[in-house]
């Protein structure tokens, strides 16, 4: 099983070596092909995406909180039936 493995890695790398995305990774400084490319963004649209991400990150905590509390509720409640 570790051998398949291992070839299938092998595989998967020569592959990749042949990516204009990893071309840089070979030595190659050619601009271009440099993968994802980054465009420039206000300080106003990342003040709203930094208050969008941490709202959700706020709601997300409130139901993990939520969902442990009705977990640790219920188990409580079986344990003493």
């Amino acid at each position: 099983m570790s051998i398949a493995a291992m070839v299938a890695s092998i595989k998967f790398n020569d592959r990749r070596s042949k990516r204009e995305a990893f071309s840089h990774l070979g030595g190659n400084t050619d601009t271009k092909s440099q993968g994802i490319k980054i465009e420039p963004i206000s300080e106003e649209a990342l003040t709203k995406i930094r208050k969008k991400i941490k709202k959700q990150n706020r709601a997300n905590t409130i139901k993990n909180i939520v969902i442990a509390l009705v977990s640790v509720a219920i188990t409580t409640w079986l344990f003493l039936i």
